[in-house]
């Protein structure tokens, strides 16, 4: 009968210790692992090439104005697209081999530079963020199910952990104001 009672001890023991370490491995619900965090922030850092169409709201000391996007950033090259309708509607910004191409499509109007300066070199551009992030005293933090990458005092990045997606982007003004908000409406990375 002791016998019994020892090894129904052991194998209630065992099963503690196993749940405590399943518990601890695991990514049920809200328990995030620092392992998981660690490979989205891994990943958004090395992003050089992707594909997105995003909306993008400027706010003013006045007005509000909301612009449908599509970026296209390919090694040295990038490209962005007004999709909506309006003034700057058809409007096509391209940038490859420092030659800038400006184009209104519906207009039928273009414009070229020579010897531009890249077109990525503003924080609209994901890989300018990424790039900043890096060379700034940056921080990463859990917001909700979002790891949130922040340049102190100039934008924050919303990453989605399930999908290892960026979601939106503010970027804030001189007197630290969030005055520009990207949502990625659909993004590809390459």
């Amino acid at each position: 009968m002791k016998k019994k009672y020892i090894i129904l001890f052991f194998v209630i023991i065992l099963l503690i210790i196993f749940a405590i370490c399943y518990y601890n491995t695991s990514n049920f619900g809200n328990n995030i692992s620092v392992n998981n965090e660690n490979k989205v922030v891994d990943y958004i850092l090395n992003i050089n090439d992707y594909e997105a169409e995003i909306e993008v709201t400027v706010e003013s000391n006045k007005t509000t104005n909301i612009y449908e996007l599509k970026q296209c950033v390919s090694g040295d090259s990038s490209s962005l697209e007004v999709l909506s309708k309006g003034k700057i509607g058809g409007l096509k910004i391209e940038f490859k081999d420092k030659t800038l191409k400006v184009q209104n499509t519906e207009l039928k109007l273009d414009k070229i530079y020579e010897n531009y300066e890249p077109l990525v070199d503003n924080l609209l551009f994901l890989n300018t963020f990424i790039k900043c992030f890096k060379e700034s005293d940056s921080t990463t933090y859990m917001e909700g199910n979002f790891i949130v990458f922040e340049i102190p005092r100039v934008a924050k990045l919303y990453v989605d952990m399930k999908d290892s997606k960026p979601t939106k982007l503010e970027i804030k003004d001189n007197t630290k104001k969030t005055n520009i908000c990207i949502n990625y409406n659909s993004i590809e990375i390459k």
